[in-house]
């Protein structure tokens, strides 16, 4: 190869490299300017299970999973978030092996629904969400087969008494929940939250306060509410929020299939107890949102749901989040 021909070559390969090296700036350009953009929509996976404090208890609400699709709305200025949720949870008594219906503290139950939501974020970082549920309790919801099943798979033993489960009943739910940011700084708030719940499956109200600290949003752009979804661009001041919360309540209860079976079907051999009138939650948790993604681990506190429970519930839960355009 002459020189001439050396340096055309050479000429070319700088030319293609240069190039490649340039389309290489557009194109991380370009999707550093879309990641700053607003994301419409949001995936959500929620998994709660006892056995997350690794502290060898396996009963009451023993498992549960929540999957979600969110996506937003602004009408009239106000901003509002659509949600639709598929759920399963499964309770049973504390002792795994029933030999009679004495043995069981508490009604063994699988509750599946699915259920439409919307969060509208009004005034004064206050927010309102309304909710109605269709589910089924009983063994239509699938409670001891997934339950057998994964206690297969992790060597656990099973429950040997869910002959003696709720029976099969359709369940129509709504409910109703207010929270306003009372008390507010730079690194901490408090949200007083009200909810009511209606229906053939729960009927409850309930009243406490989250307690926020760290780096958070407002209510209407905070992962806290699963609300870093917007129509406009550039809504959240801080690129990421990493909090810890501490929501404490006291909750009345009127009914609760999971526990006094359905309205219009008891089932002939399940067992049943009473729900008790007052109990006390309280739930502590870590979040971090940042651009597509949040996380949240929570560690909750409940009080006996029917007086009939030997113990209180202790159960771990886990979210995870994932935003598109």
């Amino acid at each position: 190869m002459n020189q001439k021909k050396s340096n055309q070559l050479k000429f070319r390969i700088k030319n293609s490299v240069v190039s490649i090296f340039l389309m290489a700036i557009s194109i991380i350009g370009f999707a550093q300017k879309k990641s700053t953009t607003n994301f419409t929509k949001e995936f959500l996976f929620k998994t709660e299970n006892d056995a997350y404090l690794f502290n060898k208890n396996d009963a009451y609400y023993t498992n549960g999973f929540m999957l979600n699709y969110n996506y937003v709305q602004e009408i009239n200025g106000v901003k509002k978030i659509n949600s639709f949720e598929l759920g399963q949870k499964i309770f049973t008594p504390l002792k795994r092996k029933t030999i009679t219906p004495a043995d069981i503290d508490r009604a063994y139950c699988g509750y599946l629904y699915l259920k439409y939501g919307q969060t509208r974020f009004i005034k004064k970082d206050a927010l309102f969400q309304f909710s109605g549920s269709l589910g089924i309790v009983g063994p239509a919801a699938w409670g001891e087969g997934l339950q057998n099943t994964y206690h297969s798979w992790l060597k656990y033993a099973k429950f040997t008494g869910w002959k003696y489960q709720i029976d099969n009943s359709l369940g129509i739910d709504f409910g109703a929940t207010y929270a306003t940011t009372l008390a507010a700084t730079n690194g901490i708030k408090m949200v007083p939250v009200v909810q009511v719940n209606l229906g053939t499956t729960f009927t409850n109200a309930s009243a406490g306060a989250m307690i926020v600290w760290g780096a958070f949003e407002k209510n209407g752009e905070s992962a806290l509410w699963n609300a870093r979804i917007s129509t406009k661009e550039n809504t959240q001041k801080r690129k990421h929020e990493f909090f810890g919360y501490w929501y404490p309540q006291v909750i009345a209860q009127a009914y609760n299939a999971t526990i006094q079976g359905g309205v219009f079907n008891k089932g002939s051999m399940a067992v049943t107890q009473e729900p008790s009138n007052l109990m006390y939650q309280q739930a502590l948790g870590v979040c971090y949102a940042a651009s597509r993604f949040t996380g949240k681990v929570e560690y909750v506190y409940q009080s006996k749901e029917t007086p009939s429970q030997t113990k209180s519930q202790r159960y771990g839960s886990f979210q995870i989040s994932y935003r598109i355009h």
